[in-house]
């Protein structure tokens, strides 16, 4: 009889889909309130449970790839 040498099994985490307000905030790379700025625009769009908004990664994907690629310049008063 001889000995099997199996392989460990490699443990990967689930799939991230959504995150809540805080954390798409954070994924992104601004304020909360910056964001719901954004939602208010309509440049990003939460789906919602109950009353909890969450962020899609994908549509945070969307999101930051729609944003511009330079800084705007803000108008002299």
């Amino acid at each position: 009889m001889t000995d099997v040498i199996t392989a460990p099994s490699i443990i990967t985490a689930p799939t991230v889909v959504a995150v809540d307000h805080v954390t798409a905030a954070a994924v992104v790379g601004i304020s909360p309130s910056r964001l719901r700025h954004h939602v208010r625009l309509g440049d990003v769009t939460p789906h919602f449970s109950g009353s909890k908004p969450l962020y899609s990664i994908t549509e945070l994907q969307r999101f930051v790839d729609a944003l511009p690629t330079r800084p705007e310049r803000l108008t002299a008063i």
